[in-house]
């Protein structure tokens, strides 16, 4: 399932607005949403008082049902706990597993990544 929201935004402008942007996506439900990550569209803003484009660097969680793939994408800033948070996304999965009445959520791989940009070369090279 993909999941979206209204979030406060602070422009470098200094103004304060209201923006939807992605918490988690299913590229296996919504085939467009790869698309948006790959084209560098995904949670691109833009300032309603000063116009400037931008990219909102948050978390989001990337499902691939096909693939057998569960990536969290972390902020650039959070590199530093890469192993740290390597481990509890994999404790995170592994709790899901086991209160899935299904199989859904059998021999997926999980990968932590910092930024959408590691994420879409991922992507690119795996084709």
């Amino acid at each position: 399932m993909s999941f979206c929201q209204k979030q406060e935004i602070k422009c470098s402008c200094g103004k304060k607005f209201e923006w939807e942007l992605w918490d988690s996506v299913n590229v296996t439900t919504d085939p467009d949403l790869k698309e948006m990550i790959l084209d560098g569209q995904m949670n691109v803003v833009v300032c309603p008082f000063c116009g400037l484009l931008f990219y909102y660097e948050k978390f989001l969680l990337y499902h691939d049902e096909k693939k057998h793939q569960l990536f969290y994408i972390y902020n650039h800033d959070c590199k530093d706990n890469r192993v740290e948070l390597k481990e509890k996304a994999i404790c995170d999965y592994e709790t899901v597993k086991k209160q899935s009445s299904d199989t859904v959520f059998t021999d997926y791989k999980i990968e932590v990544f910092f930024g959408l940009d590691e994420l879409v070369q991922f992507l690119r090279e795996e084709g």
